[in-house]
C-alpha cells in the first residue's frame, strides 16, 4: 500500500484546519476554506521550494509559466480541497492520525527547525510551529486512512480468481511493423496503403520461408521501439497492447507467424515466441495486493468525486501570493574565496 500511502500524501500540503472568518475560496462538504488558509499554504510552498532550488526558481517559474502564480494558487486550493475531503470523510469512518507516524513527524519537523537557516527563513515565512504540527497531524491521518483503505479493499476470492485469469498469462513476441500514416499521422491514401499490405504480405512470406525473423525486423519495421532489437517487445500481459494486436497474440501458437494484422498504428507481422502462466497459489499472494491497491485508489478516487467541492474563483485570485525575490541562478550563488580575494585586488588597485 505504499503507493496509495504517497498518492494520500502527497494530497498532504499542510492544511491549517483552525476555522477563519477571511474571504471564502472554496467549501468542501460545507465546510469553509478560507483566503488565509490558501495563503498559509502558498507562504509553506515558498519555503519549501526556495529551501529546496534556492531563490532563483522564481525565475525559472516564470520563464516557464507567465502566470506561474495564478497556477500555482489554483494547485494550492485543489490540494487543499481534496485534503479536506479526505480528513473529512476520515472523520466520519472514525479514522484517527497513527501516533507512530505522528510522532516521526513531528520529530522530522523539531529536528529540521534545529537548522538555523531554516529556521530562519520559516520564521520569515510568518507561519509558526503549531502549522507543522497541524501538518504532521494531518500526514498521521493520511497514514491511517491508507490502512483504513486497504482494509475495506481486500478482495473477494472471486475477485481474486477473476482477476489471475485477466493477469497470470504473459506473452513475449516480436514484431515488423508497416505504418499506414504519413510522417503528419494522417492516413495513407487507398492506394498507398494496398502498397503497404502487399509488401506486409511479402514480408510474411519471406518469414514463414525460413528468413530470420530478427533480421527482417532490423531491415524493415517502423517501430522505432523495437526494430534494432529485432523487433523484440519483450514480455506483456492482455490489456497492454491495442485489442487486434492482443487477440492475435493470444491466439497463436508458439513460434507460430501471424499474417499481417491491422490496428490503428498499420500492418503488423508478430512472431510469437512464449506463453507463459503463473500457478495461482504462486502469485496469490502478489495478486493480492496488487488487487487491493488498485480497489484502494479507486476507493480514494471515489471520496473526491464524491465530496461537494466549489470554489470561488474570485475570491481565490484576490489571495496573495506574496513576494518572491527573482535571482538568477548566478547571482544566488554564494561567492567563493577565489571571488573574494579577486575583489580584495581590485579594492587595492
Amino acid at each position: 500500500m505504499k503507493k496509495l500511502a504517497s498518492i494520500l500524501l502527497a494530497a498532504v500540503i499542510a492544511v491549517s484546519t483552525a476555522a477563519c472568518s477571511n474571504n471564502e475560496v472554496a467549501t468542501v462538504n460545507g465546510k469553509s476554506i478560507s483566503s488565509k488558509e490558501i495563503e498559509n499554504q502558498l507562504k509553506f510552498q515558498k519555503w519549501m521550494m526556495e529551501s529546496q532550488y534556492g531563490e532563483e526558481v522564481w525565475t525559472q517559474m516564470e520563464a516557464q509559466d507567465k502566470n506561474y502564480q495564478e497556477t500555482m494558487k489554483k494547485q494550492v486550493a485543489t490540494s487543499v480541497s481534496r485534503i479536506r475531503a479526505f480528513t473529512d470523510y476520515a472523520e466520519k469512518n472514525g479514522v484517527k492520525p497513527d501516533q507512530k507516524q505522528l510522532k516521526e513527524f513531528q520529530a522530522q519537523n523539531k529536528k529540521m527547525l534545529e537548522d538555523e537557516k531554516m529556521k530562519k527563513s520559516f520564521e520569515k515565512t510568518g507561519l509558526d510551529e503549531k502549522f507543522l504540527d497541524d501538518f504532521a497531524k494531518e500526514k498521521a491521518t493520511m497514514v491511517s486512512l491508507s490502512e483504513y483503505l486497504k482494509k475495506k479493499s481486500k478482495p473477494t476470492e472471486k475477485e481474486l480468481k477473476d482477476y489471475y485469469e485477466k493477469n497470470s498469462v504473459k506473452a513475449k513476441a516480436a514484431h515488423i511493423l508497416l505504418t499506414t500514416t504519413d510522417t503528419n499521422g494522417k492516413p495513407l491514401s487507398p492506394e498507398k496503403k494496398a502498397e503497404v499490405k502487399k509488401k506486409a504480405d511479402k514480408i510474411y512470406e519471406e518469414a514463414k520461408s525460413g528468413v530470420d525473423f530478427k533480421e527482417l525486423a532490423k531491415k524493415n519495421s517502423q517501430d522505432p521501439g523495437s526494430a534494432q532489437n529485432g523487433g523484440e517487445l519483450g514480455e506483456f500481459g492482455k490489456g497492454q497492447m491495442v485489442p487486434e494486436f492482443e487477440k492475435a497474440v493470444f491466439s497463436m501458437k508458439e513460434g507460430e507467424i501471424s499474417k499481417p494484422i491491422e490496428t490503428q498504428y498499420g500492418y503488423h507481422i508478430i512472431k510469437l515466441e512464449k506463453i507463459t502462466k503463473s500457478e495461482f497459489d504462486k502469485v496469490k499472494a502478489e495478486m493480492e495486493a496488487a488487487l487491493s491497491q488498485e480497489k484502494a485508489q479507486k476507493l480514494a478516487q471515489s471520496i473526491i468525486d464524491a465530496a461537494k467541492i466549489q470554489t470561488n474563483e474570485e475570491n481565490l485570485k484576490k489571495v496573495s501570493f506574496g513576494k518572491v525575490e527573482k535571482k538568477s541562478k548566478k547571482e544566488a550563488e554564494p561567492k567563493k574565496p577565489a571571488d573574494d580575494k579577486k575583489e580584495n585586488k581590485e579594492e587595492k588597485k
